[in-house]
């Protein structure tokens, strides 16, 4: 199993927006779904994925926005919140404008999303391990511009930083004699870009990425870039499938990182739940779990 054979089909099972379908929001906050077949001068007529009639006055509307998601047989199939993000590498999709998500990767990589723009996105958190003392913790910080969105395709591009803790200590000796004793740290990152093709609901992406880091006083970047196959397939309203996959420039491919998980989607909480692999792991049965946990504000 040299590589992930479900990533392939992504992009022909996209399913299409149904662009007709609104949602309309009342001023008691109530959401309702469907397509308007009938304006008066003070009411909405609106028939719902289910075959219902539901009339609405025109003065208890909050607001009507395009249903960004589909109807597959009679059934409302959400966008997915977590769009922007696979298992850990990102889609070319942005969060959005004003939204925000906390999410925990593992245990370990708990993190703050959130959209500065309808371009351009935002992360910042911190790996962590039990045990570890707080001076000793990595901070992470990503920038992620969606420099393109068109029909079904989306480009985007970005940096991730990572800034390690104070690692070692620097002594200087100055020439009047004295010294100076400084705490050196250290930095590493990952520059790619992204192409992603489907809709909100099921999307594949392909990734290039070049890491870079500083633990010498000098920078340092890949010369051949980390690719990064991605895909999240829509299989229920509630349910995906999600994989990730990455190729490493020199290395084995029974060595380079696989995983699958399925994603349970709530209306503000989604859980990956699946495994990590290398094939070489995989043939031994040896692969490790995957659980993330996101809440969306």
């Amino acid at each position: 199993m040299k590589y992930f054979l479900p990533i392939l089909i992504f992009l022909s099972l996209a399913y299409s927006q149904d662009s007709t379908t609104v949602a309309i929001i009342t001023t008691d906050g109530t959401e309702i779904i469907g397509k308007i077949v009938e304006e008066s001068d003070i009411e909405y007529q609106i028939k719902t994925p289910a075959g219902l009639t539901v009339i609405v006055p025109k003065e208890s509307v909050y607001s009507i926005v395009p249903f960004i998601g589909t109807v597959k047989e009679g059934r409302l199939f959400r966008p997915d919140p977590n769009k922007s993000l696979y298992i850990f590498s990102p889609s070319a999709y942005p969060i959005g404008k004003d939204r925000k998500y906390c999410r925990d990767f593992c245990i370990i990589f708990p993190s703050f999303n959130f959209g500065i723009t309808d371009i351009f996105s935002s992360q910042v958190g911190i790996f962590w391990l039990p045990g570890l003392d707080v001076d000793k913790i990595p901070l992470i910080g990503s920038l992620k511009a969606s420099i393109y969105q068109y029909n079904k395709i989306a480009l985007a591009a970005g940096a991730m930083y990572v800034k390690f803790p104070d690692l070692e200590t620097q002594t200087t000796h100055n020439s009047d004699g004295s010294t100076t004793t400084k705490n050196i740290g250290k930095s590493a990152g990952f520059l790619f870009v992204t192409s992603t093709y489907g809709t909100h609901l099921s999307h594949a992406s392909v990734s290039l990425g070049w890491g870079y880091s500083n633990f010498t006083d000098d920078w340092e970047i890949m010369d051949k870039p980390i690719i990064v196959l991605a895909g999240n397939l829509r299989i229920s309203p509630s349910f995906a499938l999600v994989t990730e996959n990455w190729i490493l420039p020199e290395v084995d491919s029974d060595f380079s990182p696989f995983s699958l998980s399925v994603r349970f989607l709530g209306k503000s909480i989604a859980t990956d739940l699946g495994i990590i692999f290398t094939p070489e792991l995989f043939s031994e049965g040896l692969p490790l779990p995957l659980i993330n946990f996101t809440y969306h504000f």
